[in-house]
């Protein structure tokens, strides 16, 4: 997915053991076993609604923005066509209150390819200046990925042209770098879920979706989203902008739970198989039972 600037998630792994990791690696397998069990924690920092690109698309020997070409970054319209263009950020390029503001006037005819956020020649926006948020959900997610193509990161955003957005990020600039640098970053890693990181959080400790059965039936049934038949497409509404140059996308109904489609494994958000039992799965955080909400 290296077409793919926010998408794409960041982990970096590291054991309060290193020593006992990397000497284990050189022994027997019978030492290797004894070795592990001196690690006491494995700790996972969670590079939450970054992609690797993002903040990592320049780091020394990594799989980021140096392996990228036009082909299999450019960004096509809703319709499949390739923009001329990237849209503007919609609302502006920094976030409500931070002075000064890029406006969405500002963003206006930006190539279409990755940009730096950061360039001086640019916006010169440095990363701890809070940017707008960018739409990171389950179906959009989907829609974005196009079937791995990753050309309509643009499209179904709401924040436009920010989506291709990324920093030149470095050690004096992201601590986190020297991080990176002692442990292990993994630039070929992808998440567990579609959307959101909540769910990627529930992935990652025990491999599962929260399920809400005969959702249909219970008080959550209006936030049951409206897809198409391919179960895994928002459907657009009749006043959606037709093209991604005319303003965000607009839906008949984004809802927090997927409809129940037992047999179609595509509507749920990894490869499963089908199940009898008709269920709908909470792909979102503003619904019952789960109650809170992600950080945006």
């Amino acid at each position: 997915m290296r077409g793919s600037i926010l998408y794409s998630a960041a982990v970096l792994m590291s054991a309060c053991c290193s020593g006992a990791i990397a000497a284990s690696a050189a022994k027997t397998p019978a030492n290797a076993s004894a070795r592990l069990e001196n690690i006491q924690n494995i700790v996972v920092i969670y590079a939450e609604n970054r992609s690797f690109d993002n903040l990592y698309g320049f780091f020394p020997g990594a799989n980021g923005l140096a392996s990228i070409s036009h082909a299999n970054s450019v960004q096509r319209d809703r319709d499949g066509a390739v923009l001329k263009e990237l849209p503007p950020v919609w609302g502006g390029l920094t976030a409500k209150g931070v002075t000064p503001p890029i406006t969405e006037a500002e963003t206006q005819h930006l190539t279409n390819a990755p940009f730096a956020i950061d360039d001086p020649k640019g916006f010169n926006v440095p990363l701890d200046v809070i940017t707008r948020n960018l739409v990171h959900l389950f179906y959009q997610h989907q829609m974005q990925i196009n079937g791995g193509r990753n050309d309509k990161f643009v499209a179904f955003s709401d924040a436009g042209g920010l989506a291709m957005g990324y920093y030149k990020t470095n050690t004096a600039s992201l601590p986190l770098w020297r991080i990176a640098r002692r442990y292990t970053l993994a630039d070929n890693f992808f998440m567990a879920a579609f959307g959101g990181s909540y769910l990627n959080h529930l992935w990652l400790v025990c491999a599962c979706t929260p399920q809400y059965p005969n959702a249909d039936h219970s008080p959550a049934k209006n936030q049951i989203a409206v897809v198409e038949a391919d179960g895994f497409s928002l459907k657009l509404a009749d006043n959606s902008p037709k093209s991604a140059s005319d303003g965000p996308p607009k839906f008949v109904h984004d809802g927090a739970l997927t409809p129940s489609m037992p047999s179609t494994p595509c509507s749920r958000p990894i490869s499963q198989a089908p199940t009898r039992r008709p269920r709908t799965e909470i792909r979102d955080l503003r619904t019952p039972p789960i109650r809170r909400r992600c950080r945006h």
